[in-house]
């Protein structure tokens, strides 16, 4: 429903009911996935600049970085990687475009 699609026509489980929200929780291994790829992405953004001291490939590592995790929650909690194309590219063309202009603003 929230990228045009009408939520009338989904079936809901016959099951629903007894489901907790624990049930829930556990059962969605993507969304746990990619909330602890999120988590190894803000970590290792956090600690790269330890590593590198040049400010041209620091600045580029972390918004790649950045570009990665939009990416992710784009596609993950967001649902676009279903949704229409349309959509998906233009919130992924944003999250590529911006780090791009931002990384350039830094180095030039």
């Amino acid at each position: 429903m929230a990228y045009g699609r009408y939520a009338l026509d989904n079936t809901l489980p016959a099951n629903l009911c007894d489901l907790t929200p624990m049930q829930t929780l556990y059962s969605n291994n993507k969304n746990t996935l990619s909330w602890l790829w999120l988590m190894i992405l803000t970590i290792i953004s956090s600690f790269i600049g330890l590593v590198i001291n040049n400010k041209a490939l620091l600045i580029g590592a972390v918004l790649f970085i950045v570009f990665l995790k939009g990416q992710q929650i784009i596609d993950t909690f967001m649902e676009l990687a279903q949704a229409p194309k349309f959509w998906r590219r233009l919130l992924l063309g944003y999250v590529t475009v911006l780090p791009i202009i931002i990384c350039l603003i830094y180095v030039l």
